[in-house]
């Protein structure tokens, strides 16, 4: 079978013939349909983080395959892959064939494209919990999404307008605004130009941001005094300086979204999640690529050139 696999760290996977692996009792052997690309991927590959697995290594923590053999799933059966290791410290999902602990699969409803099955579930999960929560938006209430052309911010900007909110969604470079969800108004800039955009008075009574960086000072004071901000990510920036007596005036809650500690909050919200996603009621962007061409899917999502979320298809 094909698979990718990091042979150094720092560098981009390589794509060889291995052995399809054999089963032993406990696990489960499926055939990868579609693979997720994530930023934790990245991470692993690095060689920068403390999980470091043995290399070559087969990268890939999310996918959606088909049971081929299992004492406990039927042959055919289409299931979510996650956890267990996969990807981490034990062989992912970048290849043809995987096997791993029966507890790693879970059956999903058939309905569900491949593709979006192995990447919906970090960002629906997580921007339904900091939208309902964390932010606790309610009905009339003005959101600021930073981030909405983005997997995890498009998925907030939705649950916040299903739950009656008007939303600005903001986006650093002008050819993300056809990702930006039907119904939220988009916002184009980063820093003092996003500032100069958004004028100088508070817009908004909550703020959701995926990105940090430069642009979050100026977003954090477009918060109404009293308002709230669910910070969930920083691919723009890891470092935040406010000014603590303007910040004490304002009083604008700055509540972290941690995610590694929601487990069973994802676990429980995930067929729900899935539901809405077959009827429609919500969407994520993804973009296919071969497995063969992983090494540029990598590439675009550094230069976050990629439309919704990468999956690779073996």
């Amino acid at each position: 079978m094909r698979a990718a696999r990091f042979h150094t760290f720092g560098h981009d996977p390589i794509i060889d013939d291995v052995e399809v692996p054999t089963r032993k009792p406990g696990q489960t052997l499926v055939r990868i349909d579609a693979a997720a690309l994530g930023h934790l991927d990245l991470t692993v590959g690095s060689g920068n983080f403390d999980i470091k697995p043995a290399l070559p290594h087969v990268g890939g923590t999310d996918g959606a395959g088909t049971v081929i053999e299992s004492d406990i799933f039927d042959a055919g059966t289409r299931v979510l892959v996650r956890g267990g290791g996969v990807g981490l410290f034990k062989p992912g999902c970048w290849a043809e064939y995987l096997v791993a602990a029966d507890k790693v699969f879970t059956p999903f409803d058939s309905a569900l494209e491949p593709a979006i099955a192995a990447t919906f579930f970090l960002p629906s999960t997580t921007g339904f919990v900091a939208v309902h929560d964390i932010a606790r938006v309610t009905a009339g209430e003005r959101v600021l999404v930073s981030g909405a052309a983005g997997a995890v911010g498009s998925m907030a900007a939705q649950f916040a307008l299903l739950a009656g909110a008007d939303v600005i969604g903001v986006v650093p470079r002008a050819d993300q605004v056809p990702l930006v969800p039907d119904g939220v108004r988009p916002v184009v800039g980063r820093g003092r130009e996003l500032a100069d955009t958004l004028g100088p008075d508070p817009v908004a009574d909550v703020l959701v941001d995926t990105l940090g960086g430069d642009s979050l000072p100026y977003l954090l004071e477009r918060v109404v005094p009293g308002g709230r901000a669910a910070l969930i990510g920083y691919t723009l920036g890891t470092e935040l300086t406010i000014d603590l007596p303007n910040w004490l005036l304002k009083d604008v809650q700055m509540l972290p979204v941690n995610m590694i500690r929601k487990s069973a909050r994802q676990a429980e919200l995930a067929a729900d999640l899935i539901r809405r996603l077959v009827d429609g009621e919500i969407g994520m962007a993804v973009q296919e690529f071969p497995l063969d061409d992983i090494a540029f899917a990598l590439q675009m999502m550094r230069e976050g050139k990629v439309a919704g979320r990468a999956v690779v298809v073996p």
